[in-house]
């Protein structure tokens, strides 16, 4: 019978009661009901230490004497003793709301203290209470105390309430003045303490004594003139001291204004501030730490950025929580506060620090106090900290207290370990009838070996593989290499199971959709999963088919791995059922992207997303999640709520690109520039040269064209603006236009100040076919292409589309049928145009010339000093006509010349044909079988200016174009002329010639046969004998 699930033995630092639950699931999930077994299996795999805690404890007794339930409440009693209630009610009652502390972490505090009060069906009335007397607020206690039949869940709200709108009242108050202020980077302490003297005067300014707060004095940006300093005025120099010259008023500030400086805390109910050293801070009194997460022996620990510590400390709780990973030894510092208390140290360990891509070996001091772990100058020194993305971070207080709470709730989703979820296996669909295909394992390269070595030992221990002896199926692996040298292990399942399994073809979102559901965002928090895929268990009959082969032996999977074509379909699925119904949450496989219109509806669905993680065993990697962040980096482009833009990085590494050499580089090159295609206006029409490399049978040749549309791509992509969020309720504007060689379209927002802003871009090349199209019809499938492109925008929405062609008006506007005459693919694109609600507008002036536009007409056309060509004319090899060429001398004579001389020969070829009724004619004979092609008739009348109705000899009247009409001289019915009647020689006009003659003799008239009369006139131009140039020098006889 297969089991489900694994259970390790227990670890010391895990609670025992997660440990006892887990254990029990366990024996549900496999049907084991039997106490013994169940006992058996308990101690078989708790792990040697709890093993032999249980046979200290009950010895002389054995363990196997007892029951289950008696052995996990034995260890429960020895690790977690059932705590005082008479002190557990003293600290409730003695804990008041700190002085940094918002009202509802101060109910969070008050409610993890009341676990072992006892207090039963009076907790809410105690949580009542303790609100009122501990609230530390004067204005609030009142108004709490004024409210009659009060409740818990009441006053909470009002003190909520109260102090929200207090801190909203400071920060309006403060926004005359002061703005927001960003946090600096040292630790400050959020009060100063005031003597009881009378003579201190509230408003003393320490920059230039006045009577006002110091953060609106206006001599905050002056510079003093005796130590050059910016901030104050030479009489206010605190520097004076020095040389012994301290002013009268720089005493008295130092008497008013006592700074605090603790270094930890000592228990839970002290007041006093976590600083190390003195700071004065003035203006804004928030004091929220500035904090870095930092690897730590592969630890990611939070700690607090202080200047004023000379070394870097661990806390006693940080230290037991991660024991095992450090090494201590002793040692003889010793450590003492700005107040010269004494901290004791418990020692000092060495330990291996990373941070992005720095690491380092650097010395840490363990101090036997509560508080934050600090970095100080000793790591500071060493450590480049990326500070943009630390000072990012305002906040007040209370938003931050809110996540922390959040945070804290849901912290068994942030744990070290691989999430399995429940309730569900994945199957990979194999045909049964595929045969089993079977490598053999590649060899390794020696510098890899043991990193894979290691990596298979611990996806072993984590039971995500197990080694098997034997498998039909196997495939080689291929190690990867992450950013911090470690290995990932996949398996090149494309030449094994791909092959031959039935894909699942869950839809996976594309990038543009998701952008368009971020509109109104206003901060982002991305969560990471942690080793996404092998959170989904296995079914067993699909482990076979993911057997790895190394050099190690085989292994088989019993997580979902990478490398299966399936993978991301059943991973897309899965996390789109877990969060199904949360609105403003994005899922794209395993990045995770959250957001909200307000604070508030981002912290709910934050803490709606990470509960359904907790409650389906969803694991997340904490150090690469970000929290409510004004800016994030989601799947390749940087998101705020202005809109979208391009990662820096990947800008940079798109300009640093050096010219392609040969087709593959240079469709490596394109393909990471049409990644930012969106952001890319005409992108196709500028990229044609580049294209023209790609085309079959072309050969390679990269001239000055290919480099100018090389270096014209990076600084378009260098200047790309960004790209506003969609947002339903805004006008949408959607302007396209053709060129000879592609198409372009932009989709654009009307904004509310009468600005068009982009939403994307997209354009493409016109193909072989298309490039013949006339200019209506290609600016015709601009608009089409435009459609079809941004349908999810434009479909249901009213859009206005703009053309700088003015013809398309008459032929698309909304209110006129769709023509009938029009050519078919102008119908079909009507036809589609017709299914959207939709305005299409002239856009007055984008053809009229604008300042600089002739200057620039006239440079296209003017020959160059260096080609000697014209730049239009080095582009279309041809030399362009402009209506400059009027201006030209003698144009208008040139012009008079050319059409005589067109006159000259046409006159030459033309022959004048006349044709009178009653005049005797040949008609052709059409008649079929006749051999007779001629008639003989009589023109009775003129019916069109080329037609003539006939009258022949047998009494029928026929019609004929007078090409098919020949004079007629003689009559046919005498026997004489029947002969003449039949060949059709005799009807033509005979051949004009004229003689070769010599210049020195004149022409001779052309004598006309005997059988032409005057009405006779020949039908075709004859061909005229003319005198050779090479025989001009004789004379012919």
């Amino acid at each position: 019978m297969p089991t489900y699930g694994k259970l390790d033995s227990f670890d010391e630092s895990e609670d025992w009661t997660q440990y006892v639950e887990r254990m029990e699931h366990y024996f549900n999930a496999n049907e084991i009901d039997e106490e013994d077994q169940k006992r058996d299996i308990f101690l078989s795999v708790c792990g040697k230490n709890t093993y032999k805690l249980i046979r200290d404890l009950l010895a002389p007794a054995k363990p196997g004497t007892k029951s289950l339930a008696d052995l996990t409440k034995l260890v429960k009693d020895h690790r977690d003793p059932v705590p005082s209630e008479i002190i557990q009610r003293f600290k409730f009652n003695s804990r008041t709301r700190h002085s940094d502390e918002s009202v509802r972490t101060f109910i969070a505090a008050l409610r993890s203290l009341t676990e072992h009060c006892n207090y039963g069906d009076t907790l809410n009335a105690m949580l009542r209470d303790r609100l009122v007397v501990g609230i530390k607020s004067d204005r609030i206690q009142r108004r709490l105390l004024a409210e009659p039949n009060l409740t818990f869940e009441k006053a909470l709200e009002i003190a909520t309430a109260m102090e929200t709108a207090e801190k909203n009242t400071q920060d309006i108050q403060a926004s005359g003045t002061n703005g927001t202020f960003q946090k600096q980077i040292n630790k400050v302490s959020k009060s100063y303490t005031r003597n009881n003297s009378g003579n201190s005067k509230q408003g003393d300014c320490y920059r230039c004594g006045g009577n006002h707060l110091a953060a609106e004095c206006r001599f905050k940006d002056a510079k003093c003139h005796s130590c050059k300093k910016k901030g104050h005025i030479a009489k206010k120099c605190r520097n004076k001291s020095a040389n012994g010259n301290l002013s009268e008023n720089h005493r008295e500030f130092k008497s008013r204004f006592k700074p605090r400086a603790h270094f930890m805390e000592q228990d839970e109910s002290s007041e006093s501030e976590n600083e190390v050293y003195s700071v004065f801070h003035f203006g804004n009194k928030s004091n929220e730490a500035y904090k870095v997460q930092i690897n730590v022996n592969e630890c990611e620990i939070a700690m607090e950025i202080d200047t004023g510590a000379s070394v870097s400390i661990m806390s006693e709780d940080t230290y037991k929580e991660y024991k095992s990973k450090f090494r201590i030894e002793p040692t003889s510092a010793k450590l003492r506060t700005y107040m010269g208390e004494q901290i004791p140290v418990i020692g000092r360990a060495i330990v291996n620090v990373n941070y992005k891509k720095e690491s380092a070996k650097l010395p840490l001091l363990i101090v036997k106090r509560k508080g934050p772990n600090l970095l100080g100058r000793d790591w500071l020194n060493k450590l480049q900290l990326d500070w943009k993305d630390i000072f990012s971070v305002v906040g007040s207080d209370n938003q931050s207290s809110d996540l922390n709470v959040i945070l804290e709730a849901n912290k068994e989703v942030f744990k070290d370990e691989l999430g399995t979820v429940k309730g569900m296996k994945a199957k990979i669909y194999v045909d049964e009838s595929a045969v089993p295909k079977y490598f053999k394992a590649r060899p390794l390269p020696y510098a890899l070996k043991d990193k894979v070595e290691m990596e298979l030992e611990r996806l072993e221990k984590e039971g995500q593989i197990q080694q098997v002896e034997f498998s039909d199926w196997a495939a080689p692996i291929v190690p990867v290499v992450k950013e911090n040298g470690s290995i990932r292990i996949c398996g090149d399942y494309k030449v094994t199971v791909n092959a031959v399994s039935k894909l699942d073809n869950y839809p996976i979102p594309k990038t543009e959709d998701l952008y368009a559901t971020l509109g109104g965002g206003q901060e982002y928090t991305k969560l990471d999963l942690n080793q996404a895929y092998q959170q989904i268990e296995l079914d067993e009959d699909s482990k076979r088919y993911v057997t790895i082969n190394t050099h190690k032996g085989l292994f088989r999977y019993n997580r979902l791995p990478y490398g299966v074509a399936s993978s991301p379909g059943i991973f897309q699925r899965t996390l789109e059922n877990v969060v199904q119904g949360i609105a403003n949450v994005l899922v794209r496989v395993d990045d995770i992207l959250i957001t909200g219109k307000t604070r508030e509806e981002h912290l709910n669905t934050l803490s709606e997303v990470l509960s359904r993680f907790k409650r389906i065993g969803i694991r997340l990697k904490k150090q690469k999640c970000v929290f409510m962040a004004e800016e994030v980096v989601y799947l390749g482009f940087k998101i705020n709520k202005h809109g979208i833009y391009p990662v820096e990085s990947k800008v940079e590494a798109i300009d640093k690109a050096p010219s392609p050499t040969n087709v593959t580089e240079l469709k490596a090159y394109l393909g990471m520039l049409n990644y930012y295609n969106r952001f890319l206006a005409n992108l196709s029409h500028l990229l044609k040269p580049l294209h023209v490399l790609l085309q079959k049978d072309t050969k390679w040749s990269w001239e000055k064209e290919q480099e100018k549309a090389f270096i014209e791509s990076k600084q378009l992509l260098k200047s790309a603006s960004v790209l506003v969020h969609f947002d339903p309720k805004k006008k949408l504007i959607l302007a396209c236009d053709a060129s000879p060689y592609g198409l372009g379209a932009v989709l654009s927002h009307k904004m509310d100040d009468g600005s068009d802003k982009p939403i994307a871009y997209t354009s493409r090349t016109l193909t072989s076919a298309e490039k013949n199209y006339s200019v209506l019809e290609k600016e015709s499938l601009a608009i089409i292409f435009g459609i079809k492109k941004f349908h999810q925008y434009l479909y249901g929405h009213p859009v206005t589309i703009i053309t700088d062609h003015k013809p398309l008006i008459g032929l698309f506007r909304e209110d006129k049928p769709i023509p009938t005459m029009a050519a078919s693919r102008i119908q079909r694109w009507a036809l589609t145009l017709a299914a959207y609600e939709y305005t299409i507008v002239y856009k007055e002036g984008m053809k009229k010339i604008k300042e600089g536009t002739i200057q620039e007409k006239l440079n296209r056309i003017t020959p160059q000093t260096t080609t000697g060509l014209a730049p239009s004319e080095l582009l279309m090899k041809r030399k362009l006509k402009s209506r400059l060429d009027l201006v030209f001398p003698n144009i208008e004579k040139r012009v008079q010349e050319r059409q005589q001389k067109q006159k000259h020969y046409h006159d030459k070829k033309s022959v004048n044909r006349q044709i009178n009724v009653g005049q005797g004619v040949f008609a052709r004979n059409f008649a079929i079988g006749s051999k007779i092609k001629w008639i003989p008739g009589e023109v009775i009348k003129q019916s069109g200016p080329l037609s003539f109705h006939i009258k022949l000899q047998d009494g029928r009247v026929i019609r004929r174009h007078i090409d098919h009409i020949r004079v007629r001289n003689f009559d046919c019915t005498n026997n004489e002329n029947e002969e003449k009647c039949d060949n059709d020689s005799d009807l033509f006009e005979p051949e004009i010639t004229i003689p070769i003659s010599t210049p020195e003799t004149e022409q001779p008239q052309i004598e006309k046969p005997s059988n032409m009369t005057e009405q006779m006139e020949p039908r075709y131009p004859k061909r005229i004998r003319k005198e050779p140039s090479h025989l001009k020098d004789f004379v012919l006889k």
